[in-house]
């Protein structure tokens, strides 16, 4: 273990590993995940100006989120954050 990572972070790591090895064992084809927080997010729309290399996936794809419509904005920042 890391010195500087946590049990915590360990046990996501592992549920977050099983749960893509679920999804394709089921048939599940395609995953997109970005690995930011929401917070971070809302803050890259409020100061779009600090953020202007701040990549996300969408459909098959990668995009600078300070480019994308509010409305894009807002649909990533509601599907991200999922708890193990």
């Amino acid at each position: 273990m890391d010195q500087w990572e946590s049990l915590t972070q360990i046990e996501g790591k592992r549920r977050f590993s099983e749960l893509i090895r679920t999804y394709h064992h089921l048939g599940g084809h395609h995953m997109q995940v970005n690995s930011i927080s929401k917070e971070v997010l809302r803050e890259a729309q409020k100061h779009p100006d600090q953020y202007p290399t701040l990549m996300v996936r969408i459909a098959g794809y990668s995009a600078y989120f300070v480019d994308l419509s509010k409305a894009l904005q807002d649909h990533i920042i509601s599907r991200t954050e999922h708890h193990l």
